[in-house]
């Protein structure tokens, strides 16, 4: 068993981070009612500090934990894990690529936030709709590795 904290086998680590995933769905909700009541500064500023701390769980949480994963991944391709496993991974790399470019173009871009915000709408819900399939699949793994 594992010394997590959430009663799986996880170590601590994964169940911090999970519980750590799922806190960013909810700045993520609260980022988009605060881009629906027309607060864009506060709105860009979490979504900001959402793909950053998302970053950093990716590099030194994920990352450690899917390169432990990829020869078992490649030997069993077709076994429970990996078939939750790289779709996880690719969902996951398309939402924080994509959401990187998101805060880039909202923080550094020429115009106005509300104009940047407006031309971006639709990349920030596709983003959106994309980490939270990731989240999911995510959910996925931790459940199919440690229950």
């Amino acid at each position: 068993m594992g010394s997590g904290i959430l009663g799986t086998g996880a170590t601590l680590v994964a169940d911090v981070n999970l519980i750590l995933q799922v806190v960013m769905l909810v700045v993520l909700i609260v980022g988009a009612f605060q881009a629906k009541r027309q607060s864009r500064e506060l709105h860009c500023n979490l979504m900001t500090v959402l793909v950053v701390a998302n970053a950093a769980a990716i590099v030194a949480i994920m990352n450690p934990s899917f390169i432990r994963s990829v020869p078992f991944a490649l030997r069993y391709p077709s076994a429970q894990g990996p078939t939750v496993l790289w779709p996880h991974v690719v969902i996951g790399v398309a939402a924080e690529a994509m959401g990187v470019y998101v805060v880039v173009a909202m923080k550094w871009g020429n115009s106005s936030v509300g104009t940047r915000l407006r031309r971006l709408k639709w990349v920030m819900r596709i983003t959106a709709v994309l980490w939270m399939v990731a989240l999911v699949a995510g959910i996925l793994v931790y459940l199919v590795r440690y229950t």
